[in-house]
């Protein structure tokens, strides 16, 4: 494995933290922003994933900041990107400005349309999205048999579209800046069909939206979660009928969910015990 150049720390100023990481800038290196990961997320293979993504989300003309190089702190990694001024993610423009809910989710809905309409290939770091979920299902702690059965079915029922997906699909992970929309946080870009990415949204806007922690993510409010997503669903289906398409959905939230814990997963026997229980509740609406 590569060995990163050491970043100077003092040429550096923190101006913005989150669980995982920091992002810092340096009067040094004008517009540029360093993305600093932290623990074991800052490990080199993990950033090496998230930035490999990311380079060939810009590549194939995604709208997406361009990430330049990857470095390290000590043992801890990540990498230098192009700096936007003035950002503001989707999630924060709607927790401060509700009343531009409707608009931002219909801009979601069309830039996700461009999003799932560019073809990737599969790579060393974009997956295919149904070869991960067989993956991710087969190794599962938190399906019975009969479950893991049924949502095989569904894994093998998807179409095998080469197109994008974003694999964070949420408000947070879109930003505007200087009137630009840009993609961030792509390192679970994957290649496959659109419905993983609207089920991880669906799950996000409505089955987590009574979470505090979520909550606390999205910097919304339950109801303005449910009324993303409901401008957001209609917006980019053109349907009206909002819960014939959370039901569609349904099960590949579930899906979602086990992918999720597949490429980040937890051994907290409640945290366990809670991801079962809501499996079977989803599986029987």
């Amino acid at each position: 494995m590569a060995e990163y150049p050491q970043i100077v720390r003092e040429e550096w100023t923190l101006v913005g933290e989150g669980y995982n990481g920091q992002a810092y800038l340096s009067d040094a290196h004008p517009g540029v922003m360093l993305k600093l990961v932290r623990r074991e997320m800052g490990a080199a293979h993990k950033v090496e994933q998230e930035f490999q993504a990311a380079k060939t989300a810009y590549e194939i003309g995604l709208p997406t900041p361009q990430v330049y190089e990857i470095v390290r702190d000590g043992e801890d990694h990540g990498y230098l990107c192009q700096m936007l001024a003035g950002k503001k993610s989707f999630a924060r423009l709607c927790a401060d400005q509700p009343e531009r809910i409707p608009e931002l989710a219909a801009r979601m809905a069309e830039l996700g349309h461009a999003l799932h309409a560019t073809p990737v290939e599969v790579s060393d770091y974009v997956p295919s999205m149904k070869e991960l979920l067989l993956t991710a299902l087969a190794a599962s702690p938190l399906v019975d048999d009969a479950q893991r059965a049924l949502l095989k079915e569904k894994v093998l029922a998807l179409p095998d579209d080469r197109t994008c997906l974003h694999g964070d699909f949420q408000p947070g992970n879109l930003l505007l800046a200087d009137g630009k929309c840009y993609w961030i946080d792509l390192g679970w870009l994957a290649q496959g069909c659109h419905l993983m990415d609207l089920a991880h949204l669906y799950k996000m806007m409505v089955e987590d939206s009574v979470i505090p922690q979520v909550q606390d993510l999205t910097h919304m409010t339950r109801e303005q979660m449910l009324a993303f997503w409901d401008a957001f669903a209609r917006a980019y289906t053109g349907r009206d009928d909002i819960e014939a398409l959370n039901r569609e959905l349904r099960p590949y939230a579930v899906l979602d969910l086990i992918r999720t814990f597949h490429l980040h997963a937890h051994d907290a026997p409640d945290f366990l015990a809670f991801l079962k229980s809501w499996i079977n509740r989803t599986l029987e609406t």
